[in-house]
């Protein structure tokens, strides 16, 4: 069961989210035209002839242009505000855990004092992009990977949507794509799901860096995927979860955390450590 502090910091992430929602939407709306492909479609289906979803699919595949710049550029400001996030909900997390190998006491009396309902990024993306943490430049370096899966989702809408007016009997020339891409839903999930991927890949690099060994996955209202891997925490900050993840989102819209699990190793020697972690019988 989640805690207060972490319903507090998941706080601070759903605000995030849905400020940064409304950068996703404004990109997904600039990503297509969508006079041109109301165009397209009319010049090359002039009458409202047969057509299965996957046929339409395949068509705007082939022939709707996709912009990805919009969503490039929201992403990274999603990412860096995410991962500022991140790294200090860990630095939080450590410095509540009381973690010998934690950063400085300088730090830690800060992190301790994080007022979540109303926290902000400040400076911090701007310090994050001059020293590049390897976590932040791999979420930056892959956005051409995320997005082409957006874009695909984008696709594969914009047939479905025209095989159904087709089936409805609609004029290829009166087929409405106006309201399309003003979804706040979907553009809310993209934002929660990829800030779930940054706060979590900063929050589980800090980890790495302060010397914690076991971590254990936080959950609130969860799946069976994600309690599942719950159930079986704490693991090895090294392993991966059953769901095959070393950190969230285990899926879309996933807002679980990761955390420091508190066991003081130093003087309990590796057998001990391994009979809790389970490696013996």
């Amino acid at each position: 069961m989640a805690s207060q502090a972490w319903r507090q910091k998941n706080g601070a992430k759903v605000r995030l989210a849905a400020r940064r929602a409304k950068l996703i939407r404004q990109a997904l709306r600039e990503s297509v035209n969508i006079s041109a492909v109301q165009e397209d479609w009319a010049s090359a289906h002039p009458n409202a002839e047969s057509m299965t979803t996957e046929q339409a699919r395949q068509w705007a595949r082939t022939n709707v242009r996709v912009n990805s710049e919009p969503l490039m550029a929201a992403l990274r400001t999603l990412y860096l505000e995410s991962y500022a996030l991140g790294d200090d909900i860990a630095m939080n997390s450590i410095a509540k855990a009381k973690i010998d190998k934690a950063p400085t006491k300088q730090q830690l009396q800060r992190a301790v004092g994080i007022n979540w309902s109303n926290w902000k990024a400040g400076n911090k993306p701007a310090a994050l992009l001059v020293s590049k943490p390897r976590g932040l430049s791999t979420l930056l370096d892959n956005r051409g990977v995320t997005i082409q899966g957006i874009n695909r989702t984008t696709l594969d809408r914009i047939g479905t949507r025209l095989a159904t007016a087709l089936a409805q009997g609609l004029p290829p020339s009166e087929v409405d794509l106006s309201d399309f891409f003003d979804d706040s839903e979907r553009a809310l999930a993209i934002a929660q799901t990829e800030m779930s991927r940054a706060v979590a890949s900063a929050s589980r690099a800090l980890y790495e860096e302060s010397g914690v060994e076991l971590v254990e996955w936080i959950v609130a209202d969860p799946c069976d995927l994600c309690q599942e891997n719950a159930d079986v925490s704490p693991i090895r900050i090294d392993d991966t979860f059953p769901s095959g993840d070393t950190e969230p989102p285990a899926h879309p819209n996933c807002v679980c955390d990761i955390a420091p699990y508190v066991v003081d190793t130093r003087d309990i020697g590796e057998d001990a450590l391994s009979f809790i972690l389970g490696d013996e019988d």
